[in-house]
C-alpha cells in the first residue's frame, strides 16, 4: 500500500509542508513540530516518520535535535540575512503537488475494481455451464420416450 493511502497521511503531509515552508526556522525538532502542530501526526508515530516516508518533500538529518526540514528550502537561495524563504506561490505548488500525488495513488489503487465485473462474470459462467448442461440432459431424458 502506498504511504499516501494511509488514513490521515495527506493531512499530515500538508501540515508538515506548511510549517516547514513558512516558519522562520528551516529545521525543526520533533518536539517543536508537536508543539506547532498541536500533537503527533494522524498517520505515523512521529513527524520524523512522515518526513522519512516522503523524501519527495522532506529531508531527515541522521542525527541531531532539529532533524526535519523541507528539501525545497535547501535549494532556495538565501536572502541578505542568510535565510532561505520560499515564495508563497511555491509553497502553494508544493501543497498542490502533495494532493496530486495522493489522488494518483488513490486512482492507481482502485484500478483493480475495473476487473471485478469481468472476474465475476467469468466465475458465474464457469459455475453455470456444468449445472446448465446437467439440467438440460435431465430434461431431455424425461421428454424422450
Amino acid at each position: 500500500m502506498s504511504a499516501y493511502l494511509k488514513n490521515g497521511r495527506l493531512a499530515d503531509v500538508l501540515a508538515l509542508i506548511q510549517v516547514l515552508a513558512l516558519d522562520k526556522d528551516a529545521h525543526r525538532s520533533e518536539g517543536g513540530l508537536k508543539a506547532e502542530l498541536e500533537g503527533p501526526p494522524l498517520s505515523a508515530s512521529d513527524w520524523a516518520e512522515v518526513a522519512e516516508t516522503h523524501r519527495e518533500f522532506f529531508r531527515l538529518a541522521p542525527g541531531g535535535t532539529h532533524r526535519v526540514s523541507l528539501v525545497a528550502r535547501h535549494v532556495t537561495p538565501d536572502d541578505e540575512h542568510g535565510k532561505a524563504w520560499l515564495p508563497a506561490d511555491y509553497t502553494g505548488k508544493l501543497l498542490a503537488l502533495a494532493v496530486d500525488l495522493h489522488d494518483r495513488e488513490e486512482r492507481r489503487s482502485q484500478r483493480w475494481f475495473l476487473y471485478v465485473p469481468a472476474f465475476a462474470a467469468l466465475a458465474a459462467s464457469s459455475v453455470q455451464l456444468p449445472l446448465g448442461s446437467r439440467r438440460f440432459t435431465t430434461v431431455n431424458s424425461l421428454v424422450t420416450p
